[in-house]
């Protein structure tokens, strides 16, 4: 029901994914940097989450202190509540930048883009109405400023409700390899020929049921999930660097050492096999953390 709900909202959400993706290529290596920021890459998972938590809860405390003011008299809140309305619209701002940065590397014309604008839009408005609960309780007016701020909260939560509808229906911004690693490779496995793994060329192998990306350097054979932890793009089809590989569909970075992240969106490290050529064969054994 949300999807069609949400689908006459295509058109303004891929529109919106056009405008900061540009944003950040004008940016150039500054506009890199300021996405791994805002994505959350140097903290292990979403920045986004983070900050929705501080919008919530201290809209929750703002509500609570409220109805303590308002309908059982309680003396000395307005101040404080006040501060804290304050510190919800600042940490709304910033949840609507990490969105936004999030939200571009979502697929185009898809349900999951289609709620993701639902969802922001919806938020957007919300903090509109903070500001002006704000703004009222600037002027004194901390009465008008409640009922502003109750209606701004059921907005919100109806606006959280979706963002959880993307998270957990949709899987967006979940770390795709957190329960597809395959089965564990406790000995080493033959995956293919040495002869056929060409030189500095990214290529996918089969350990059982798993793609692996393969990279040869001479005798040493890096190994990392091809599935990219991000949105489950192809790592075998991506671009490689001198010690790294970047995926194809979004541009996430990860070190052919480790899978750590260098770049994000992604915010999840690739699980990593030990390899080695044995008797002619690349052989495979993990994954690893």
């Amino acid at each position: 029901m949300l999807e069609r709900i949400a689908r006459p909202l295509r058109g303004l959400g891929n529109g919106t994914a056009w405008v900061m993706n540009a944003f950040f290529r004008i940016l150039g290596p500054i506009g890199r940097l300021l996405q791994d920021f805002l994505n959350g890459a140097w903290l292990g998972h979403s920045l986004h989450a983070v900050l929705v938590d501080v919008v919530v809860g201290g809209a929750t405390a703002v509500v609570l202190l409220d109805v303590l003011r308002v309908f059982f008299g309680f003396d000395g809140l307005a101040d404080a509540t006040s501060l804290i309305v304050a510190l919800v619209w600042i940490s709304g701002i910033g949840s609507i930048v990490t969105g936004l940065t999030d939200f571009k590397d979502t697929s185009p014309d898809t349900a999951t883009r289609d709620l993701a604008t639902f969802h922001g839009l919806i938020n957007i408005i919300g903090n509109g109405g903070f500001a002006f609960s704000l703004m009222q309780r600037t002027n004194g007016e901390h009465d008008v400023g409640f009922w502003a701020f109750l209606v701004a909260y059921g907005v919100i939560s109806l606006g959280s409700y979706i963002g959880g509808h993307v998270v957990y229906k949709h899987g967006y911004g979940i770390n795709h390899n957190a329960h597809a690693r395959g089965k564990r490779a406790a000995d080493y496995t033959p995956v293919m020929a040495a002869a056929e793994l060409t030189e500095g060329t990214p290529t996918k192998a089969m350990l059982g049921s798993t793609a692996v990306m393969l990279v040869r350097r001479g005798d040493v054979v890096h190994a990392l999930k091809d599935t990219c932890s991000h949105l489950g793009g192809p790592l075998s089809g991506g671009e490689l660097g001198d010690d790294t590989i970047t995926c194809p569909w979004h541009f996430s970075t990860f070190k052919l050492r480790d899978g750590s992240v260098v770049h994000g969106p992604a915010t999840s490290r690739q699980p990593r096999y030990a390899a080695r050529i044995s008797n002619g064969q690349v052989e495979l054994q993990g994954p690893h953390d």
